[in-house]
């Protein structure tokens, strides 16, 4: 692709849900080294949605990142770059999400069901990984511990739950905030193996009941 093309890189990539520990490393620096060559068509592994254009010695970046950490840590790659490959970097046009929720008050139950319990297992790191949430409630249930099901969940879901596990399938519960509830079901929905994904309805947070 020409050095003076702009893309931008679908939510549901793949590539966006690389991790930001350590093991990302590399796939950052062959990012940048992609991005360097004049190909701009490949999506951040941690910032997938991101729009770059590369025109002469000057790198634009621009689209709608999380947070301003995320905001913050992209424009440090980037401008480590400068001298080795591009001579300046543009971010004006790099914005954060202007959440309106506030986070705290509401909190949502996710299930997912997946063929075995190392699949959910996995799905669970994955997910907390690269939404970089802290859950609530981490727990995985397979069918030899259905009499928790109650428990963990509105009766409302108990039925297609135990339907699950009768059929051999584990389930991965996760409750978050609700501010962090969409991403995270969309990791699960797009990004994991799951054979479904069910949303309790937001309650209270227990910090807030009280």
């Amino acid at each position: 692709m020409r050095r003076t093309s702009t893309t931008r890189a679908g939510r549901n990539s793949a590539a966006r849900a690389a991790p930001r520990a350590n093991a990302s490393a590399s796939l950052i620096d062959a990012w940048w080294a992609t991005v360097l060559a004049g190909d701009v068509s490949e999506a951040h592994p941690v910032f997938g949605d991101v729009r770059v254009q590369l025109r002469g010695g000057l790198l634009r970046l621009s689209g709608e990142l999380e947070s301003d950490a995320d905001r913050n840590e992209l424009i440090r790659q980037a401008r480590q770059r400068i001298g080795h490959g591009i001579d300046s970097v543009d971010v004006s046009g790099l914005t954060t999400a202007n959440r309106r929720e506030r986070p705290g008050i509401l909190e949502q139950t996710l299930i997912s069901a997946f063929p075995s319990r190392d699949a959910a297992e996995f799905a669970r790191d994955f997910v907390i990984r690269h939404s970089r949430v802290v859950p609530k409630l981490s727990e995985i249930i397979d069918p030899s511990q259905a009499g928790k099901l109650r428990a963990l969940m509105p009766d409302d879901f108990v039925l297609d739950a135990r339907k699950a596990l009768d059929g051999g399938h584990a389930l991965l519960i996760l409750t978050v905030d609700e501010t962090e509830a969409f991403r995270v079901r969309e990791l699960l929905d797009e990004d994991t193996r799951s054979e479904w994904t069910m949303g309790a309805p937001p309650q209270l947070s227990a910090g807030t009941k009280r």
